[in-house]
């Protein structure tokens, strides 16, 4: 599978420069990437409101149901990574009850590639 992940400024440009390592998706119910996304598959990188203009392969992924103190333990241990302190709505995530972690490594630029609308969602999946 190949996966789009739509993400807001300024995470998408850290992410292009190295320094969000680690992208992490939080939500209220089991929707991608949770249990969706493995090790070795392309994710198609997206601005909110553009084409896709980088890739990422997936080097590792851990799925979590959470509680407020394993968000706090995923912050502690991975925080550095994930860019936490850059997040406005952090508090938010404490009251998430699942979260995805990915590794990413490979990641490039490549030409716009155009993609449907998202309707609002965070992250596509596609068959190929």
């Amino acid at each position: 599978m190949k996966h789009i992940a739509i993400l807001r400024q300024p995470f998408f440009d850290m992410v292009l420069s190295g320094e969000k390592t680690i992208e992490s998706r939080w939500s209220m119910n089991k929707v991608a990437p949770y249990n969706k996304v493995k090790v070795g598959e392309i994710i198609y990188l997206k601005e909110t409101g553009k084409d896709v203009t980088a890739t990422a392969k997936v080097k590792q992924v851990r799925y979590y149901e959470l509680t407020p103190e394993r968000v706090e333990e995923i912050s502690i241990k991975y925080g550095k990574e994930i860019v936490t302190d850059k997040f406005k709505d952090w508090q938010s995530t404490l009251h998430k009850k699942y979260c995805t972690l990915i590794w990413l490594e490979d990641v490039k630029k490549v030409e716009p590639i155009k993609v449907p609308r998202s309707n609002g969602a965070g992250w596509l999946v596609v068959n190929e």
